[in-house]
């Protein structure tokens, strides 16, 4: 699927109540809080929604992400999700790539993601985008190992 054919917006608070009801099964396990409304309401050009031809309205995909305070110069991605149908078309990389392009836009000049290790599929992902990861032990606390994943700005 070419980038050209993609529709992209900010998300707004309105957005929340689709992605939250499609989440769970688009990852095929529980997603909690890690989507929360705050996100929604509050990341303005962070936040992402995409649409595909012939329904511009639809949710084709979502990223969370956003500009860190301490480290202004580093985009992070919280979240990012792609409607199960169209995986393997580029839509998950077309959204990093203009979360990337906006953020660079506001100065960011690397961007980071979190893998969780047993999650090859976004392992790949990530690794094919060009990041490159460390491991890291109980980052998000006791049992919660992550790979660390960074690359640098422009795309």
């Amino acid at each position: 699927m070419a980038d050209d054919t993609l529709r992209f917006r900010a998300l707004t608070g309105a957005d929340f109540v689709e992605a939250r009801r499609v989440a769970d099964a688009w990852f095929g396990h529980p997603v909690g809080l890690t989507m929360h409304r705050l996100f929604f309401d509050q990341l303005g050009e962070g936040g992402l929604c995409v649409a595909v031809p012939g329904s511009p309205v639809a949710m084709a995909g979502v990223l969370l992400g956003l500009r860190s305070q301490p480290e202004p110069d580093l985009a992070y991605v919280h979240f990012h999700m792609v409607d199960p149908t169209l995986r393997g078309r580029g839509v998950g990389r077309a959204l990093y790539e203009e979360f990337g392009r906006r953020m660079h836009a506001r100065g960011c000049t690397r961007i980071r993601a979190l893998a969780a290790p047993d999650r090859e599929a976004s392992v790949r992902f990530h690794e094919a985008l060009g990041f490159h990861g460390r491991a890291e032990a109980e980052y998000l606390g006791p049992g919660q190992d992550r790979i660390v994943f960074e690359r640098g700005l422009p795309w």
